[in-house]
Parts: C-alpha cells; structure tokens; sequence
C-alpha cells in the first residue's frame, strides 16, 4: 500500500510517502497502528486527517493493498 505524507508531517519524518504491507481486514485504525509502531505516536496524533482514494474517512474506514492512504496534520487557524 501507498502511503502518503504532507505539510509539516512530511517534513518531520523527512520522506513524501513509503509503501507497507498491510494485512487483508486493514484498517485506516491499523495502519496508523502499523505506523506509529514504526515512526512514534508523536506523529499521528488522535486528530490527524486522513483520506483514502481523495475522500477525508475515519479511522474505522476499511482499506486494501490497492487504496491510497494520506495523512495530514491538523490545521489551525483563524
């Protein structure tokens, strides 16, 4: 699977995207486990954004090897 990094998040782990394995019920909650295992819970906090495919999703959003997966930090502002 094609996962894909943006803004500061990108930044902080220093690559713009990486592929995993994931296993065949995945889910967007399993992977941000799968990657917090590997790259540290400091960079997918409880409000990170994600999208699958282009559309915003939760973490209970079934995914498979073939789905893009991006993560965006949370936005502030006023």
């Amino acid at each position: 699977m094609n996962i894909l990094y943006f803004a500061s998040l990108k930044e902080s782990l220093n690559t713009a995207s990486e592929k995993i394995a994931i296993d065949a019920d995945a889910t967007v909650a399993s992977i941000k486990k799968q990657l917090i295992e590997k790259h540290g819970a400091k960079y997918f906090p409880k409000n990170i954004l994600c999208a699958v495919n282009h559309e915003m999703v939760d973490d209970s959003m079934a995914v498979t090897e073939d789905d893009e997966v991006a993560f965006f930090p949370p936005v502030t502002g006023g």
